[in-house]
C-alpha cells in the first residue's frame, strides 16, 4: 500500500491542478440575449477553455458579458495555446484600513506562444479581440510574480518566467522578464539578466507595488530606479520570499529565515531570526495575519519526517516554534484562529488543526488511501474535502463547509471543489481575503456530468444551487470535464466538455455563466463571435 500511495496521491494532485488551472471571471450579474453588436459598458468575465489530451492540454480564451449571457466572445482559439493568464483589478484603496475594496476587473494579461498580451476587461462597444495589445515577446512561459496596483491598475507590473537556451519552459535554464502595463494600454517587456526578482515590494504608506525584492537588494521602480542593498557577500543571498505583507517580507537564504521591513522612503531593515528555530532550507508559507507570519518545513521528503511550524512576529521580529510532529506536510492553509495541515504519515494521513495562540494540535486521522484537505476562507468558514478510495477505480468525494470548531455548516456528497472565487476586497493585513467557494455536487462515475453547481458564501454562511452542469442530454454517457470560477464580483463563468479516453473534446463544449448569489442563474451561451 505505501509503495503505491505516492503515485495515487500524485495522480489526484495532477487532476486537481489541471482543473484549478481553468477559468476566471469578473463583472456584475445580468440578463439579455445575443446579437451582432458589442456591449458598451460594464466588465466582461473570462474563461480558459481546455481541449486535447489531459497530459498536454490546449487552452483558448473567451469573454462573456453579464448583459449578454448567451454570447461567447472568442479572444483566442484553443489552437493558439494560452499558457497562463492573470487578472488585473481596480478598486478603492483605504490605507487606514489596509484594504482595497469594491474590486472590479480592469485588464487581463495572458501568454500565447511565448507572447505576452493584454486586453481590457471593460466593454466599450467594440470587439474585445480588436483591443488586444502584444508585447511581441517569443519566450514567455508563465506569470511568477504579480504586482497589482489597485488604485492605478495601469501601473501594475509582473514577472514572467522565460524559456532559456533549450527553448523549453520549466527547465533549469529558465530566465525572467518584467512585464509593465501603461496608461496607453501598451505592454512593456524587458528580459532580466542580473538579479532575478523573488517577490514584489509594496509601499507601506500607499499600499501600491513599488519595487522588486531581489536576492541581494530591493530595487524601487521609477524613472531612475533606486537600488537598496540588503545582502552583501560573503553573506548568503536570499533564495526565496516565503511570505510578504505590505510592510514586511519573511525571507529565506537556504539556511535560515529573516524578516525584511520596509519603512518610509527607501528604508529597508533586516532582522535575523533565531537559527535554532528557523534553520533549514525549503520553508513554505502557511500565511500571515495582522500580528504574525506562519511557515512550515519538512525535515525530509519521507513519511517519517519531522515537520515544524514557526510563528514570527511582524513588528519586532521574533521566531517561536509553534508546533511539530512526524510525517510529511503536503498542504497548509491559515484561518482566523487556526492553521490547517494535511500530513501524510507512515500508517495514516491526518488533517491537523493547530491553534495560532498556543500551538495545540487537534488531528483527524484517516487511512493512507484517504485524503483530507482544508481550503481556508477569510470569514472563519473553510472548505474541507474528503477523498476516500484514493488509487482505486471508484474514489468518493465529500465537501463540508466547517467553522473553526470543526462544526459542519453545509455538506454535499460527491462534492468536488471547483474554485475559490477571487475576493471582492483585498486585505493587506492578512494573506487570505477570499470567502466564496464553488463546488460541484454529486460528482461521480461520469465526473461532472449532471453535477450540481453550488456557490457557498462564507460571509453569510449560505449555499446556493446555481444550476446543473451538462451531462446525459449534451454528452450521452461520456464522462464530463468542467471548470468554473468567479470574482472579484458576483459574475462567474465556466465550460464543460466531453472527456473521452483521456482527451477533452473541443467539439460540442458548453460555455456558461452565472451570478454567484442567485439560485438557478446558470446560463449557457448559444452564439460565438
Amino acid at each position: 500500500m505505501k509503495l503505491h500511495r505516492p503515485l495515487a496521491l500524485a495522480s489526484l494532485a495532477s487532476l486537481i491542478l489541471v482543473l484549478a488551472g481553468c477559468g476566471g471571471g469578473g463583472g456584475d450579474g445580468g440578463g439579455g440575449g445575443g446579437g451582432p453588436s458589442f456591449p458598451a459598458s460594464g466588465a466582461y468575465g473570462w474563461l480558459l477553455k481546455a481541449s486535447g489530451p489531459t497530459s498536454a492540454l490546449k487552452f483558448g480564451l473567451s469573454f462573456i458579458h453579464p448583459s449578454r449571457p448567451g454570447t461567447e466572445f472568442v479572444i483566442e482559439v484553443a489552437r493558439d495555446v494560452v499558457s497562463d493568464a492573470r487578472l488585473v483589478s481596480s478598486g478603492s484603496v483605504d490605507t487606514a484600513q489596509l484594504r482595497a475594496a469594491a474590486l472590479q476587473p480592469h485588464t487581463l494579461v495572458y501568454i500565447v506562444g511565448g507572447d505576452v498580451r493584454s486586453v481590457p476587461m471593460t466593454a466599450d462597444g467594440t470587439a474585445p479581440a480588436a483591443r488586444i495589445q502584444r508585447a511581441q515577446s517569443t519566450s514567455a512561459c508563465r506569470f511568477v510574480i504579480e504586482g497589482n496596483d489597485f488604485a492605478t491598475p495601469q501601473n501594475s507590473r509582473f514577472i514572467v518566467s522565460t524559456a532559456g537556451a533549450d527553448g523549453q519552459c520549466d527547465t533549469s535554464d529558465d530566465g525572467r522578464a518584467e512585464v509593465r502595463l501603461a496608461a496607453t494600454g501598451a505592454l512593456g517587456y524587458t528580459p532580466l539578466s542580473s538579479e532575478l526578482p523573488l517577490d514584489v515590494a509594496r509601499d507601506p504608506a500607499t499600499l501600491a507595488p513599488r519595487g522588486w525584492i531581489n536576492p541581494r537588494s530591493v530595487v524601487l521602480w521609477g524613472t531612475t530606479p533606486t537600488t537598496i542593498g540588503t545582502r552583501t557577500a560573503p553573506a548568503a543571498a536570499l533564495t526565496s520570499v516565503v511570505a510578504g505583507s505590505a510592510d514586511a517580507a519573511l525571507v529565506a537564504d537556504g539556511t535560515r529565515l529573516a524578516v525584511l521591513r520596509f519603512g518610509s522612503g527607501s528604508t529597508v531593515t533586516e532582522s535575523a531570526l533565531d537559527p535554532t528555530i528557523t534553520a533549514g532550507s525549503g520553508w513554505q508559507p502557511v500565511g500571515f495575519d495582522a500580528d504574525n507570519f506562519y511557515a512550515y518545513i519538512n525535515g525530509s521528503n519521507t513519511f517519517t519526517s519531522t515537520w515544524r511550524v514557526v510563528k514570527i512576529t511582524r513588528t519586532t521580529p521574533t521566531a517561536t516554534l509553534l508546533a511539530t510532529g512526524t510525517g510529511l506536510v503536503t498542504v497548509a492553509s491559515m484561518g482566523r484562529n487556526m492553521l490547517y495541515l494535511t500530513v501524510f504519515g507512515a500508517s495514516d494521513n491526518r488533517l491537523i488543526r493547530v491553534a495560532k495562540s498556543n500551538g495545540a494540535q487537534t488531528p483527524t486521522s484517516t487511512a493512507t488511501t484517504a485524503l483530507l484537505t482544508m481550503q481556508t476562507g477569510a470569514d472563519g468558514v473553510h472548505q474541507r474535502w474528503r477523498v476516500t478510495g484514493v488509487g482505486s477505480a471508484t474514489p468518493s468525494y465529500t465537501v463540508d463547509m466547517v467553522d473553526e470548531t470543526d462544526v459542519a455548516l453545509f455538506s454535499i456528497a460527491g462534492g468536488f471543489p471547483l474554485d475559490v472565487a477571487s475576493a471582492g476586497a483585498r486585505n493587506f493585513n492578512s494573506s487570505e481575503s477570499r470567502s466564496r467557494f464553488l463546488i460541484a455536487g454529486n460528482y461521480g462515475s461520469r465526473a461532472f456530468g449532471d453535477a450540481s453547481l453550488i456557490a457557498y458564501d462564507g460571509a453569510t454562511r449560505t449555499a446556493t444551487t446555481l444550476g446543473t452542469l451538462p451531462g446525459t442530454t449534451a454528452f450521452g454517457g461520456s464522462p464530463v470535464y468542467a471548470s468554473a470560477s468567479a470574482g472579484p464580483t458576483a459574475f462567474g463563468t465556466g465550460f464543460a466538455a466531453r472527456s473521452n479516453a483521456g482527451t477533452i473534446e473541443e467539439t460540442g463544449a458548453k460555455v456558461f455563466s452565472f451570478d454567484f448569489g442567485v439560485a438557478g442563474s446558470l446560463s449557457f451561451t448559444t452564439l460565438a463571435q
